[in-house]
């Protein structure tokens, strides 16, 4: 995670202080077996083959969203808002996804290449947090978030859609979350919550998440020193994959190729006593332009990234 460049910069970590994670892989789980061995702990699990063969899988993709409803608006993340610059774009939900079908069907990102733009280069534009069963809720049995549901009281899904390339950089969200691979290839890092000090949390505001200050391309080891000590899970989320992120696991997640993927949110009741009241709370004093003011998500005070 040490850029070549600060190498010298920074004293080298004992095994001692090393924060590192690691993954177990599974095939498929039960829902009682996730609750008490994965849930519960709050432990992340890489399940390999329970969405292999749901009906998403065989028939999403660029050209069958956007024949559903080509003229509908969407709002596209450009770049990596959680660390940098916040930029958000509308387009028509066709337009957007013509262009991701018309790119060369090589268009891919080797897992060590920076999702930088290169200078010149566009940032990457990025349909993220598409509440998909709100818009098409003829979709809704095309998935299966059962395990996720059983463990759970109130849970909200949404659809990711853009090229290779794209980044959502460190954070944690508040809430649990299962994040499955319909097409294409991710890569993702995940952080235990035992190394937060080491992440460097964000004033950004972002509404029921955490962001992290550091983006390992770019990050500054004189100023976020501790982070030469995290070491984490590294791993490639292939189509019919899902992947369970506890609440509070710091991630961050890079498309490989061009990518559709759909993940559910789930609060237990813990988190709707503590997380959801906390962050309904904040988002009214940031509309309020009491919070975060200038330094958020979202472009305007009357809109959240999340709706």
């Amino acid at each position: 995670m040490q850029p070549a460049q600060q190498a010298a910069s920074v004293p080298a970590a004992t095994a001692e202080s090393l924060f590192t994670t690691t993954v177990e892989r599974v095939s498929r789980l039960e829902a009682a077996e996730f609750r008490t061995h994965w849930f519960g702990p709050r432990r992340p699990v890489l399940i390999t083959d329970m969405a292999t063969y749901w009906p998403a899988c065989r028939r999403w993709s660029f050209d069958f969203f956007a024949a559903l409803d080509p003229g509908r608006a969407v709002t596209l993340e450009t770049g990596n808002v959680l660390q940098g610059e916040t930029a958000l774009e509308s387009a028509s939900l066709g337009e957007y996804l013509t262009e991701l079908s018309d790119a060369p069907a090589s268009e891919s990102l080797r897992s060590n290449e920076r999702p930088l733009p290169a200078p010149g280069e566009a940032a990457k534009r990025y349909l993220s947090m598409f509440r998909v069963f709100e818009q098409f809720p003829q979709l809704r049995s095309d998935v299966d978030f059962s395990l996720l549901e059983a463990a759970t009281l109130r849970q909200v899904y949404f659809a990711w859609l853009g090229p290779a390339g794209t980044l959502t950089g460190y954070h944690i969200d508040w809430v649990h979350n299962i994040l499955a691979q319909i097409s294409g290839r991710k890569r993702v890092w995940l952080v235990s919550p035992q190394a937060s000090r080491a992440m460097y949390p964000s004033r950004k505001y972002d509404y029921r998440s955490t962001l992290s200050e550091i983006e390992p391309n770019t990050w500054d080891a004189a100023k976020h020193p501790l982070f030469a000590n995290v070491r984490p899970a590294e791993l490639t989320l292939e189509p019919g994959q899902m992947l369970f992120i506890p609440r509070g696991w710091w991630h961050r997640v890079q498309s490989l190729t061009p990518s559709i993927s759909i993940n559910a949110f789930g609060h237990d009741l813990s988190g709707l006593l503590l997380y959801q009241t906390r962050a309904s709370l904040l988002d009214l004093l940031h509309h309020a332009g009491l919070y975060g003011r200038g330094n958020c998500t979202c472009h305007q005070a009357t809109s959240s990234r999340y709706g």
